[in-house]
């Protein structure tokens, strides 16, 4: 019991400070967004991280294990996350940020449903009140209003399914997997798919000129190599830790705090941007705090298909 609990403690850190670097990521994204494309950050920011996560993992690696597995597991969390990007960037330019974000973030609505359903899961009341009073706070902060409802909110939600399903594969088949191979992995396949990405818009004939979402590939400065190469040592990181936290506990109850993305994104608002939080974001956080700690709480009981058989 207190080896679990250590082990749930240690992921609730390692997903905190993913996503203390992952909105700080974003946040850089943001900023610098006329200098770069999307394709250049897919492209360039994976290779980045993919070179810095294959040499420490040759540094660090004992016993010979390989660089890559061959574990599909592993390939199917990835190609999850691959898909997850593509829903929630393809959705961007049709709905705005606050609702693509507020339908993102039932991720733990779907880690919850998934994990009860593939790996047995039980949650438990204090367990659902806790993923609850995170979700309400996500929508107490982003107030998604009626009129912005869409068809294409489906994206989002595809993209939240997404999330969850490769969060509940990393819990459920790759906990005995080196979070540093799973992070290369995943960094592989969203360079290839970034590649991919550039291609297509070169094929129909995009331009350098048309923004940061279509621009195929503009001419970069130094600056806008600068924050590539710093966005690549950044994700290194992001994607270690996040496999780190999700190998040793339940999705759920990382899923929550992985909401801790919304309250550390009002920070980088305030620091970089010069906005203010009221008085109801505040209370959106309250709420947010609030679920994440009954959930560091819950007992969780997990037994597997894989463990039964």
């Amino acid at each position: 019991m207190t080896n679990t609990r250590q082990a749930r403690l240690t992921g609730i850190g390692a997903i905190t400070g993913a996503v203390l670097l992952l909105s700080l990521s974003d946040a850089l994204v943001k900023l610098f967004s006329d200098d770069v494309s999307l394709g250049q950050v897919l492209v360039l920011r994976s290779a980045v991280a993919a070179i810095l996560l294959a040499i420490i993992f040759r540094l660090t690696a004992r016993n010979g294990r390989a660089l890559l597995t061959a574990n599909p597991w592993v390939w199917a969390r990835s190609l999850s996350l691959a898909l997850m990007w593509a829903s929630y960037y393809a959705a961007l330019p049709f709905i705005s940020f606050s609702l693509a974000a507020a339908c993102y973030y039932t991720s733990p609505m779907w880690m919850a449903v998934l994990s009860a359903i593939l790996l047995r899961t039980h949650i438990g009341k204090r367990g659902v009140v806790a993923i609850a009073l995170g979700l309400a706070g996500v929508l107490v902060i982003l107030r998604p209003g009626p009129s912005e409802v869409s068809p294409v909110m489906v994206l989002p939600l595809l993209a939240a399914f997404f999330y969850a399903l490769a969060a509940v594969i990393t819990y459920g088949r790759c906990r005995d997997v080196p979070p540093l191979s799973m992070a290369l992995n995943l960094n592989l396949v969203l360079a290839a798919a970034g590649a991919a990405y550039v291609m297509v818009l070169l094929f129909f004939g995009a331009g350098s000129d048309a923004g940061f979402l279509l621009s195929a590939w503009p001419r970069l400065g130094a600056s806008g190599w600068q924050i590539l190469m710093g966005l690549g040592v950044l994700l290194a990181v992001i994607t270690a830790a996040v496999a780190l936290a999700y190998q040793l506990a339940p999705a759920p109850v990382i899923g929550l705090f992985d909401n801790g993305y919304l309250v550390f994104a009002l920070v980088w608002s305030i620091l970089l941007f010069g906005d203010r939080p009221g008085f109801v974001d505040l209370s959106g956080i309250a709420l947010i705090g609030g679920g994440a700690f009954l959930a560091s709480l819950t007992p969780v009981e997990t037994e597997t298909r894989t463990e039964r058989s």
